[in-house]
């Protein structure tokens, strides 16, 4: 039987979006409501707008005091036809917007914090070769540059205490020996 050729890595945006579930729901629910609540804001302050506009138009007075009386009963009616569909569609527009800005930035902040979790567990188990990389241009270049920095000074620490064992002629113990000193590149995961 013919073996399978190694898949790919493929990156799946959208099925991959929530990667840190426990850090970025509760973000993207604070963001969504400040959204929403902004967008609902915004809809009662047009309508309100629109309110005061059509009842404050004019003067009435003797016999037009009928037709005003009808005029604002049939002005509230179809402003109550508009404020409705108002309402719900910036209810609408705004959780899109907040859904997709939620995503977005929930996802900025999770993935720095995926990627340096595990640099930690690689490097905890003994890989110290293993490199972080962000994408170039991120703002986290810095951390990036702290955190290899941390690798290399543990190599340089390590391999000191090899050769020093090494030229006493000592057995190197196993836990010495199991640490991965050879630098090597993080693979691309989020």
């Amino acid at each position: 039987m013919a073996e399978k050729p190694p898949a790919h890595h493929k990156r799946h945006p959208i099925r991959n979006f929530i990667i840190l579930p426990e850090l970025q729901w509760p973000y993207i629910i604070r963001l969504l409501a400040v959204v929403n609540l902004a967008g609902v804001v915004m809809a009662t302050s047009i309508c309100a707008l629109f309110y005061f506009r059509y009842t404050t138009g004019g003067d009435s007075t003797g016999s037009d005091m009928v037709n005003a009386g009808l005029m604002e009963v049939m002005v509230e009616e179809n402003l109550m036809d508009v404020v409705v569909p108002a309402f719900v569609i910036a209810d609408l527009v705004s959780l899109a917007i907040g859904m997709a800005v939620s995503l977005y930035f929930s996802r900025k902040i999770s993935v720095p914090i995926y990627r340096i979790n595990k640099w930690a567990e690689v490097v905890t188990s003994g890989d110290l070769s293993f490199r972080l990389k962000f994408r170039p241009g991120d703002d986290l270049q810095s951390l990036e540059a702290a955190c290899n920095r941390v690798s290399d000074t543990y190599i340089k620490i390590i391999e000191d205490m090899r050769r020093q064992i090494t030229e006493a002629n000592l057995p190197l113990p196993g836990s010495v020996s199991s640490i991965q000193t050879a630098p090597k590149r993080a693979p691309t995961e989020a």
